[in-house]
Formats: C-alpha cells, sequence, structure tokens
C-alpha cells in the first residue's frame, strides 16, 4: 500500500505538495518521494524513510519558484528498492515521473515500472501523452491502482498533473480544485489539511473509477475510459483510511462507530453483560484504529469507552514483522498499558482484525498481567478466509480451514488458541456492508467472502 499525492499550483507548490504528502504518510512509511516540474525541466527527491526525515532542512526548498506541477508518494513496508516516484526518459518528447498505490499481477518487476513500461510503449507508437495511458489503461483491466503523473512536454515546454483510477476503484483517490489550482490524494483529509492554509475548494470529490484527470494550464479535463464497475476494498474503512477521511462519501469514523453497534447487536453483548454495566466493566481500543470501534461499542452498550492502550508511535507496524518470536516482543515494546484504566475490571477489548495472533495475545496477556479479570476481544472486521489477491503471501489466522463454521465457533476456535483471551467476537459480512452503508456491490469483500470482482 502506498500514498500517492499531486498538486497543480502556481503558488507554493512545493510547500503545499509536503503538506499533503504528510497527509497520507500512515499509508506508507518506508520511503517518500516527490518529482517537480514547470516548464523548463522535471526533478525528482526521494529516499528511505518518513516525509520528515527524507525532506529535512537539505531539501526544503526542493522545487525551482517556477515548479508548478508536484507528485509524491509515501511508500509501503514492502516498497522496491528503487522507491516511488518512478522517472521516465524512455520518450524522445515526453519526460514524466510516476507514482501509484496499486497491483499489476504476475509481473516480476514492481508495479510502477509495468505500467510506466505500458505507458512508454504507446508512445512509442506514436500517441501523445493522454492517449497512451488511455491505452495502458485497456491493457490492464486485470490491474487496480490509483495513479498520480507529472509530465513534461520537451515539444511544447510546459507540464501537465495527470491522474488515474481504474475502474473498479479499489483504492480511493480524491480530487478538489480551488480556481487554476488542483490537488488530488488517496484520502480526502491530506486535502482538508490545506483548507487550514488558505485554500478555498470550489470542487471537492472522489475521482471516478476508470476515468482520468488532465491538468493543463490551468484547465482541468475529466476523461471516462473506462466504464465503472465499483468494487472498493472494505478494508478502507475498516483500517487503511485515516478516520477522519471520507470514503465514498462515507465518513470512515461514523462507520467505525457502526460497526461496534454492529457487534453488540450481532451478538446480544447487552444481554451478555448486563450483570457486568456498572461493576467493572471497561471497553477500550487497541489503537488507532480500534478506537473508533470501542466508542461505538461503549455507545451501543451504554457504558463509557476509555484508554487502557498505550502505542509507541515509532515502533512501526509489528504485524508485518514475519519471525514470530520477535513479533512477540516488538508487540510488548510498543504497547503499554494504564494498569488504573483495567486493574480489577473485565476488559472488552476492540480492534480492526486479528491476522496472527501474536499481536492480539501479546496486549491480552499484558492487560491481565495489569490486573484485568478477564478480556474479551471483539473484532470489527469478520473472519478472514482468504489473503488478499495483491497480497498471496500473509496467511490469515483464520483460514480454509474454518470455512463452513460459524462466526461464533471461529471466535471460539480462536479464543483457544490466545491463552489471554477469553472471547473472541467476530463481526459479520453483513453488519460490515451495513455499517459502510454503499450498495454491497460496490464493495470488494474477497479475503471474507472470496468473491473475486475481477473474475466476475
Amino acid at each position: 500500500m502506498q500514498g500517492v499525492i499531486g498538486v497543480y499550483s502556481r503558488e507554493d507548490a512545493s510547500t503545499k505538495s509536503i503538506h499533503t504528502l504528510y497527509g497520507v504518510q500512515h499509508r506508507g512509511q518506508e520511503s517518500s518521494g516527490v518529482t517537480s516540474a514547470g516548464d523548463h525541466s522535471l526533478r525528482t527527491w526521494k529516499g528511505r524513510g518518513l516525509v520528515s526525515a527524507v525532506f529535512n532542512e537539505k531539501y526544503a526548498a526542493f522545487s525551482h519558484p517556477s515548479d508548478y506541477v508536484i507528485i509524491g508518494s509515501a511508500s509501503g513496508e514492502n516498497a522496491d528498492a528503487s522507491y516511488a516516484p518512478l522517472e521516465s526518459i524512455d520518450n524522445d518528447r515526453y519526460h514524466f515521473s510516476l507514482a501509484l498505490d496499486g497491483y499489476f499481477p504476475g509481473e516480476k518487476i514492481s508495479n510502477e515500472h509495468v505500467i510506466k513500461d505500458s505507458i512508454v510503449k504507446h508512445l512509442n507508437e506514436g500517441k501523445d501523452f493522454v492517449e497512451a495511458l488511455k491505452a495502458a489503461m485497456k491493457s490492464h483491466r486485470d490491474s487496480y491502482y490509483c495513479l498520480v503523473i507529472a509530465v513534461w512536454d520537451r515539444k511544447e515546454k510546459k507540464s501537465l498533473l495527470v491522474a488515474a483510477r481504474d475502474e473498479r476503484g479499489i483504492r480511493p483517490l480524491y480530487m478538489a480544485r480551488n480556481g487554476e489550482s488542483f490537488y488530488v490524494a488517496s484520502e480526502s483529509a491530506p486535502i482538508d489539511v490545506l483548507t487550514n492554509m488558505g485554500e478555498d475548494f470550489i470542487e471537492r470529490k472522489d475521482v471516478i473509477p476508470g476515468s482520468i484527470l488532465v491538468v493543463e494550464d490551468g484547465k482541468l479535463i475529466e476523461d471516462q475510459v473506462l466504464e465503472p464497475n465499483k468494487a472498493v476494498c472494505v478494508f478502507e474503512w475498516v483500517y487503511f483510511s485515516r478516520p477522519d477521511s471520507v470514503v465514498e462519501g462515507k465518513t470512515v469514523h461514523n462507520a467505525r462507530k457502526r460497526f461496534g453497534h454492529g457487534l453488540v447487536d450481532l451478538h446480544d453483548l447487552n444481554k451478555v453483560y448486563a450483570d457486568d454495566k456498572g461493576n467493572g466493566l471497561v471497553v477500550i481500543p487497541v489503537p488507532d484504529s480500534g478506537r473508533s470501534v470501542s466508542t461505538g461499542t461503549a455507545e451501543a452498550l451504554g457504558v463509557t469507552a476509555d484508554e487502557g492502550v498505550i502505542k509507541n508511535a515509532y515502533m512501526g507496524r509489528t504485524y508485518l514483522i514475519d519471525d514470530s518470536e520477535y513479533r512477540k516482543v516488538a508487540s510488548d515494546l510498543k504497547h503499554n498499558i494504564i494498569k488504573e484504566t483495567v486493574k480489577g475490571k473485565k476488559v472488552v477489548l476492540t480492534d480492526d482484525s486479528i491476522v496472527r495472533g501474536t499481536v492480539s495475545e501479546s496486549i491480552a496477556k499484558n492487560l491481565r498481567q495489569a490486573g484485568a479479570t478477564e478480556v474479551d476481544f471483539l473484532v470489527s472486521y469478520a473472519p478472514i478466509f482468504y489473503p488478499c489477491f495483491s497480497d498471496p503471501i500473509n496467511k490469515p489466522l483464520a483460514a480454509k480451514a474454518f470455512k463452513g463454521k460459524s462466526s461464533e465457533e471461529i471466535g471460539d476456535l480462536v479464543a483457544g488458541n490466545l491463552p489471554s483471551i477469553d472471547n473472541v467476537r467476530y463481526n459479520s459480512e453483513e453488519k460490515i456492508l451495513e455499517a459502510v452503508g454503499l450498495p454491497p456491490e460496490h464493495i470488494c469483500t474477497y479475503c471474507i467472502s472470496g468473491y473475486d470482482p475481477f473474475k466476475e
């Protein structure tokens, strides 16, 4: 997963781009980079690390004052060694640089190289840049991507900002316009930040799946290349997106609160916890994606949510560590318990998912050591049966061996393998879709349902 941004502005484009890039940092923490372009050249700065590390004082004024097109990327933990954005100088007329959040199946080179090579192929057939991109999109209909491109046209001596989204819209892409300034980002929240800098947007919306945006000479051209066939990844509302973002018109925070309401209703928890209310029951989140869920759970139970697990934000994403023993140690270092919140109480812990279970067990063990009498684990997502088609290596805990069992039975089996957890209660696909509030056919739930939007 990556976060991507694009800026077209005749005023202070470099500052606006870095502020926007900070807003997608949660989508990728391995490397950061930008490409800056104007009427004379195109230049790229990138490196391993967070935006704050790559763009320190040395790069404070990375772009030329006359540059007005800037694209950027915050790349994920499995970022290619060359990092993004990726430049191409393989064509006599066009020099371009691209960044994407996407996946191209069956290719042994990086996703960026796949789409770059495809565009160059069509450019060398004599097409102009926009037509070459359209042809590339039509050649990769088994892929998904949100793509931003800075294009320097050597012949016309000017630059373009181009963005594209695949026809299914698996990943979100958002755009905004203020006069002759244009912005795109993986989510809406980074665009919100720009309003604090004085931007007064006259248009804001999700980029339509299957379309491209071209900004040239301060004017926007939108072109529908492929018929939209929406299948937005449901995990955007569960985990990927910021809680302050709005994805396809649905606020992430509110969807997560409704996941909590759905869990209470699905498992009749008002009855289950009837004797515990007012007698040492506390709802706490695993930060950060469990926080909104805990609020919704507590609302539905009529109790108060509290903070009990504190995360060290500098430890990174422990669930991606392959070594189970080191993953456990890293989780212990990453999470600390507020003893006064949990001592002598039954703890209802909320989180977005259980993948391997190592981190969940580590947190529950620490809660018990801090004095919790019981630990129930509420999972805002349903049991994961299938590894995502873009991540076939990451094997879920609730694997195909559990297929055919109810979510209650799976919860009991999972809890049986996690000694510090008394109960594991999963959400259902029905409650999840209800909480998001979009037509079910517009959402990809492959990892829990097995329905593959690419094989319909």
